[in-house]
């Protein structure tokens, strides 16, 4: 069954690195807002259990993931 997710577009008004946690992450503050332009995500799952890429952008590498 195929479905489709919305991903909206952000503009990262700030982002401060504000220290690191005992396991390696950063703790961050940010500001962003969100914008109304963006993409739609369509999913449907394989049988093969392979991901595929249906719509290649050419800076992105099309190896087997």
């Amino acid at each position: 069954m195929m479905t489709r997710w919305p991903s909206p577009a952000k503009l990262n008004l700030f982002l401060y690195i504000t220290g690191q946690r005992a396991d390696g992450y950063h703790t961050l503050q940010t500001l962003f807002q969100f914008l109304d332009y963006g993409d739609t995500l369509t999913i449907e799952p394989r049988t093969d259990g392979q991901l595929r890429l249906l719509t290649p952008v050419a800076a992105c590498p099309t190896r087997r993931i």
